[in-house]
């Protein structure tokens, strides 16, 4: 997990190559996807043109079904501050 703190920026890294994906927080890995089977694609749909979302989901247990839980944003309520993003190819 990351230590949530006003004062620090935190920087979070997707790294999508042709076998793999990896993902880091502040230069440390902790999870990579490597398919045994690149082909199948079951298995590795990221052969293909994506969009990139940048999304703030606001968590609950409701799921939906009775609308959005007003106590989500109580207090400091719900957001993301964004310094930049960068896009690039090797």
């Amino acid at each position: 997990s990351v230590i949530k703190s006003e004062l620090n920026w935190h920087i979070f890294e997707i790294d999508w190559q042709e076998d793999k994906i990896m993902f880091a927080v502040d230069g440390k890995v902790y999870f990579t996807f490597a398919p045994d089977d690149l082909t199948d694609s079951a298995k590795w749909p990221f052969n293909q043109d994506f969009h990139l979302i940048l999304n703030i989901a606001v968590g609950g247990s409701w799921g939906g079904v009775q609308g959005v839980d007003a106590a989500s944003f109580e207090g400091d309520g719900q957001n993301m501050e964004l310094d930049w993003v960068r896009v690039y190819s090797r």
